[in-house]
């Protein structure tokens, strides 16, 4: 073998993918979110080119859908074409977003551009001057909802210079994602590769070293659940082992940044808070906008001006125009006022007045999950059962009655100093 094979390991490109549940009235940031994923595939091209990679690997949902645009087909058929003229192959494991049974106008791909089957574990000898220097073995997702463990028909050939698999798996059942392609890290390493390139799983990780098994994550974070940064990863690799280097490629991150108020006094020590986290969930930014959110809890005096109507949406608005006038921008999606007064409830409790009395009835509904579940389904029911119920939020009945206990208070107090 002439040298260590170099490729580029990326995965879940989500191409088309829309950020819903997003506030993006700000035109710049309108247009930056859509331009995100395919400025994540810019990147990763680049990268290729970079460092000269022998092939790139894609392991799953190129795109974000079965049924894709016309107009990101010919996007990353044209990032595919740029690698073709550099001599760089692309190698392609289908997920559960971009199925073998999905539609799309079947652009011609250049010949550098390779599918892997659905039906069955192919092999691909990756040759260097005429010479074999690894080869890639890999397999597509025929439906979305792959649920047969693809990992155990993978098998290497004993005169493999190097290999290296590909797929998009869910390895060891992870929580919180969908069971497709289940397999185990014995089922992987009885596969006996070098390498496994993993997709599916959106924050990298590297599930074991030898041999490297390697969930990328995704080129570029989704939504604001998928903070910190995301990219890909440039794989050397010999009869020695492999040797990884994270790659930055999103076009923008996420942040979120909790906000103690119960030492703040007044709006503008509200407003300063709330700029140095805003400032402080973007220290991974590295150059690149930014989506953050923003929570205020605490029992603060600021409390009962907060809940004046317009002053959150007022503080909002003055907090992301400071951002926006940062360069590169940054935008408070959402801004959550989750502050209490600032009560002794203590000494209320110990009161004989009305506010006593309301301490301690919702003091029994908090010890008693059941009764505080049970009174809050009599008040909401009407509300609710108007709703579609997949647009019902989930509901926790604690924190609601917790928080509807400090509003009357407030209010009842409030009253009582006049």
């Amino acid at each position: 073998m002439s040298g260590p094979v170099r490729f580029v390991h990326a995965a879940d490109l989500h191409l088309d993918a829309p950020f819903k549940g997003i506030d993006a009235s700000d035109p710049r940031v309108r247009e930056d979110l859509v331009a995100a994923p395919l400025g994540a595939l810019d990147a990763v091209v680049a990268t290729c080119l970079e460092r000269e990679v022998d092939f790139l690997l894609l392991a799953g949902d190129v795109y974000n859908s079965a049924e894709r645009s016309l107009r990101t087909e010919f996007a990353f058929r044209d990032a595919c074409e740029r690698l073709d003229e550099a001599g760089i192959r692309v190698f392609i494991a289908r997920g559960n977003h971009d199925p073998a049974s999905g539609s799309s106008a079947a652009l011609a791909m250049p010949s550098n551009v390779h599918v892997f089957p659905a039906d069955e574990v192919e092999r691909v000898v990756v040759e260097r001057d005429g010479e074999p220097i690894c080869s890639v073995y890999g397999r597509s997702f025929r439906t979305a909802a792959e649920t047969a463990n693809l990992a155990l028909g993978f098998a290497r050939q004993d005169d493999d210079a190097l290999a290296v698999g590909v797929l998009h798996t869910n390895v060891g059942g992870r929580p919180g994602h969908e069971p497709y392609a289940p397999c185990s890290l014995d089922d992987l390493r009885a596969a006996r590769m070098d390498y496994w390139a993993l997709g599916h799983i959106h924050k990298p990780e590297v599930l074991l070293e030898d041999p490297p098994i390697v969930y990328s994550g995704c080129t570029q974070g989704l939504h604001p659940g998928e903070h910190g940064p995301r990219g890909c990863f440039v794989v050397t690799l010999d009869g020695s082992g492999a040797v990884l280097e994270r790659v930055s490629t999103a076009r923008l991150i996420w942040g979120a940044a909790s906000v103690t108020a119960d030492d703040l006094l007044t709006v503008d020590d509200l407003r300063e808070a709330l700029v140095a986290a805003m400032d402080g969930a973007t220290q991974d930014a590295d150059g690149i906008p930014a989506v953050v959110r923003l929570e205020l809890h605490g029992r603060s005096e600021t409390h009962a001006t907060l809940a004046r109507r317009g002053v959150l949406d007022d503080l909002l608005a003055d907090v992301r125009s400071a951002g926006l006038e940062r360069e590169p921008w940054v935008w408070v999606d959402r801004l959550t006022d989750r502050t209490r007064p600032a009560l002794d409830l203590d000494l209320v409790r110990e009161g004989s007045d009305f506010a006593a009395d309301l301490v301690r009835l919702t003091d029994a509904l908090l010890a008693d999950e059941e009764a505080a579940a049970a009174c809050l389904d009599g008040v909401m029911r009407p509300v609710l059962g108007a709703l579609d119920a997949r647009d019902v939020p989930p509901v926790d009945s604690r924190d609601i009655i917790s928080r509807a206990r400090d509003l009357a208070l407030d209010r009842l107090l409030a009253e009582e100093r006049r």
